[in-house]
């Protein structure tokens, strides 16, 4: 599977997927609907305010093309690192130093047909956070997490931490803590602007 930047000038091979994936996600929260207004991306999110994520490792992510288009931003100085294009403003994918995810937004994802990924993977397995929900968030939606989160990503991540999938990853330095572009760290009022 490759991902791609909505341009194509940003591109990268996912390996062993879709096998080590947990599966289609939805997060409410309010740091990933602040940071697709920051981007001015809120077309990407869903009705109520949603952004679905289909995370892999980052030791199975090689970056085809296009490293210099990426740039970083953390919502604040202790965020997630979050990594975006220049070319076209797509959100690529949001991770964490020596932790086994990197979770590549849905629009990343290359199949053809638009239904042909979500076949693979089946319906969305877990929502998270509908607390910051707009609106009725699906039914069953927790208000935080839930048992049914956990038991989707907690086998995921713990594999992850027993293979050692957190490096090399390639959004991070050979040190595995030191991204491999220095972010933006949004201001409380950057912050604030982009919950507006």
């Amino acid at each position: 599977m490759e991902i791609q930047c909505e341009c194509g000038k940003f591109r990268a091979a996912l390996k062993a997927f879709p096998n080590n994936t947990p599966g289609r996600l939805v997060c409410y929260c309010d740091d990933c609907q602040s940071y697709l207004h920051y981007l001015k991306r809120d077309d990407l999110l869903d009705a109520n305010g949603g952004t679905e994520v289909v995370p892999a490792y980052p030791a199975d992510v090689e970056i085809l093309s296009g490293l210099e288009h990426l740039k970083c931003t953390r919502l604040s100085p202790n965020g997630t690192f979050r990594f975006s294009t220049s070319c076209c403003n797509t959100p690529i994918v949001n991770t964490r130093p020596k932790v086994p995810w990197a979770g590549f937004l849905r629009c990343v994802y290359t199949a053809r047909d638009s239904h042909q990924l979500d076949q693979t993977l089946g319906p969305v397995r877990s929502r998270i956070m509908g607390r910051y929900a707009k609106g009725t968030p699906p039914a069953g939606t927790p208000e935080k997490f839930n048992l049914k989160a956990f038991v989707t990503v907690m086998p995921f991540m713990l594999k992850g931490k027993l293979l050692k999938k957190s490096k090399p990853s390639p959004f991070f330095a050979e040190d595995g803590v030191t991204p491999i572009i220095a972010p933006q760290v949004l201001n409380e009022a950057e912050r604030q602007a982009s919950l507006r």
